[in-house]
């Protein structure tokens, strides 16, 4: 039994007049986790504070989001205002 190779399932566009564009084609190594596409190796995107796998644009949603962990300075700045 083989296992399906599928291609990456991202669209590239030479510019805002290329309204088709045209498939990378390149081997998939990942998927997004948030919308699922299939992913090659140039165009996944890892976030270093949860190690999720994105696409370029779910990427960019992701890290408008807080993340679990604690900014450091930002804690420390707000511990020093409140003893001034």
């Amino acid at each position: 039994m083989t296992k399906a190779v599928s291609d990456c399932e991202i669209v590239m566009v030479r510019g805002v007049e290329d309204a088709n564009g045209y498939p990378c084609g390149s081997t998939s190594v990942a998927e997004c986790c948030d919308c699922g596409a299939k992913l090659c190796d140039l165009h996944f995107e890892e976030c270093d504070l949860c190690h999720d796998t994105y696409c370029s644009m779910c990427f960019l949603f992701h890290m408008d989001q807080p993340h679990a962990k604690t900014n450091e300075a930002v804690t420390k700045d707000a511990s020093e205002r409140r003893i001034a």
